[in-house]
């Protein structure tokens, strides 16, 4: 009987995805920062992969899955991946990256009864956050990396997670270290998230930041991951920047959308005067989207001068789309 070659490269990305459960995403940041594996190409550049690629890619997954790191495991070799999870234990689940029988396809989003639920990982972070147990918190957020969209993963999980830490130190129950230790974790975690999202080859570009006088970057952080999650390169400019040094950004890019975000001071009364200023300089045809609570006593007036305010990231999630549509239409 003749064994099927297991080491051709025969299969789509998308064929992997169903197959592995691991988004588009994640499979390309993990070929291109840690070499998990080399898919070869068709004649038209298309990525192709292997059985054995989608046996080591499941196996890398199933100890993701218990906490180990990427980075520690993705240059071991079938044999060594399948000790580890030996050693590890199974949880009393049985895995089939175990066996060398051909792994057996699966749908992506098909309820397996293992996988927790997006409020199960925020309460993880949220625990995490209140012990300083960095480790954890950075594994439950790889972990929900793996687990949901990048949609869900930013509406239900990082949104409420920066939300619950900011009232929790509000309201003294987590201290100043605990908060600046989380705080560095998500921020580590979002740079690692926009790079894996980020679209390879041309695409056009945006430019995310505050505006002057808001030093609060996480909302620029989460808009910067979801504007490059509907395709747009993303340029992050930082925060507290003039109006002067944003039009001069993504003129010298450029840029075709700009996307701030305004959190504190609330209220700000110089915020509609620093927008104006960036429209003025720009001119009518660049798209300015602003969000953030300190913009929402504004929208009316910040409409009048041709900047929308957005109320959330599904609307940003929307708008971006929507230009980019456009875009490609011109």
């Amino acid at each position: 009987m003749t064994m099927p070659n297991t080491s051709s490269a025969q299969f789509p990305m998308r064929v992997v995805v169903r197959r592995t459960g691991l988004s588009a995403s994640l499979l390309r940041a993990w070929e291109r920062r840690y070499a998990a594996v080399e898919p070869g190409r068709s004649d038209g550049g298309q990525r192709l992969y292997s059985e054995d690629d989608i046996r080591k890619l499941l196996l890398l997954k199933d100890l993701v899955d218990r906490g180990h790191n990427i980075s520690q495991v993705a240059g071991r070799d079938v044999g060594e991946l399948r000790l580890m999870l030996r050693q590890n234990g199974t949880n009393g689940v049985r895995s089939e990256t175990l066996s060398d029988e051909p792994v057996p396809s699966t749908r992506v989003g098909e309820p397996d009864g293992l996988g927790p639920r997006a409020s199960e990982f925020l309460e993880a972070c949220v625990k995490a956050a209140h012990e300083m147990d960095t480790r954890e918190l950075e594994s439950q957020l790889n972990r929900a990396a793996m687990a949901l969209d990048p949609a869900a993963l930013v509406d239900r999980v990082l949104v409420p997670l920066l939300n619950r830490i900011g009232l929790l130190w509000a309201e003294g129950e987590l201290g100043p270290a605990s908060e600046h230790v989380a705080s560095a974790v998500i921020r580590r975690f979002l740079g690692w998230l926009l790079d894996t999202l980020s679209p390879t080859g041309s695409a056009p570009i945006a430019v995310v930041g505050t505006p002057a006088g808001h030093r609060h970057e996480f909302g620029a952080l989460l808009a910067s991951v979801v504007i490059a999650g509907e395709g747009w390169q993303v340029l992050s400019i930082g925060a507290d920047l003039p109006a002067a040094e944003i039009a001069d950004a993504a003129q010298r890019k450029s840029a075709r959308l700009i996307a701030l975000s305004a959190i504190y001071p609330r209220e700000d009364p110089h915020l509609p005067g620093e927008l104006r200023s960036l429209r003025r300089i720009l001119g009518d045809e660049m798209p300015v989207l602003v969000g953030g609570p300190a913009a929402a006593p504004f929208a009316e007036l910040l409409l009048s001068d041709g900047i929308q305010f957005l109320p959330d990231m599904t609307a940003l999630r929307d708008e971006a789309r929507s230009y980019l549509v456009t875009e490609h239409a011109v």
